[in-house]
């Protein structure tokens, strides 16, 4: 999945494109499919990243989605770095992985140059979301069986 985000937002990046936040995701037959929302690129950023998210437990809560790759774009945490941005693929399984995959970059005269990716652990926010009261979200938290995966 991660992969196949890589091979949609590279050329874009490359071309100078905008990215908002976009997913890949895989049913239960690992068919997969990316997702964007078209009026999330009139939206600022953060939000475009809260509705991406809220559309995916969604589609997760219908019961036919197994995996999602959300990827965005974010400013690079670590101020030592020469790279100004970071490409964030943030893994979801519906059995319970989820993983970030945080890659590098920044644009030099019109190229854009990849560093090493770094993963992390992370915590849902799609399969088995829990909001800060600690209580199940009402999207993703009420999943159908997963017997079927």
């Amino acid at each position: 999945m991660y992969d196949k985000a890589l091979k949609n937002v590279a050329p874009r990046l490359e071309n100078g494109e905008s990215v908002k936040a976009f997913a890949v995701v895989a049913d239960k037959a690992s068919n997969m499919r990316i997702v964007r929302i078209k009026q999330i690129e009139e939206m600022p950023p953060a939000m475009a990243l809260e509705v991406m998210r809220r559309s995916l437990r969604v589609l997760v809560g219908k019961g036919d989605v197994g995996a999602t790759c959300l990827v965005y774009i974010a400013d690079n945490p670590n101020k030592d770095s020469n790279a100004k941005y970071v490409l964030v693929a943030e893994m979801e399984h519906i059995f319970g992985p989820t993983l970030a995959q945080i890659t590098p970059y920044t644009d030099i005269d019109g190229n854009t140059k990849f560093g090493e990716p770094v993963v992390v652990e992370s915590k849902p926010s799609i399969f088995r979301y829990k909001k800060e009261d600690g209580k199940a979200g009402n999207d993703a938290g009420q999943q159908k069986s997963s017997e079927n995966y």
